[in-house]
């Protein structure tokens, strides 16, 4: 079984080295092009952005009728989880 994994990792290894051999012939003059077209930029560049506002969309709890809406203070008296220890360790 060592022999089949070892295999496996092998054949992987070469598969990414094709890859990435096979990325490089395809890529690699644009790649070192780059620095000439940068250079023949001119000394300021123009950025220009669209922002989008999201809109807060209101709960589910909200839309439905059949339910009510639970109140802040109603929540805010739910017990929280208390740990063992915890107050010793403060």
């Amino acid at each position: 079984m060592t022999a089949f994994a070892a295999s496996l990792f092998a054949l992987g290894a070469m598969v990414s080295l094709w890859v990435i051999f096979a990325s490089w012939m395809r890529h690699g003059r644009k790649a070192f092009s780059l620095r000439a077209e940068l250079q023949a930029c001119p000394a300021t560049l123009t950025v220009t952005w669209k922002m989008i506002e999201r809109v807060p969309v209101p709960t589910l709890a909200a839309l439905r009728t059949d339910r009510k809406v639970r109140s802040p203070r109603r929540q805010s008296q739910r017990p929280a989880l208390v740990w063992p220890g915890l107050e010793h360790a403060a």
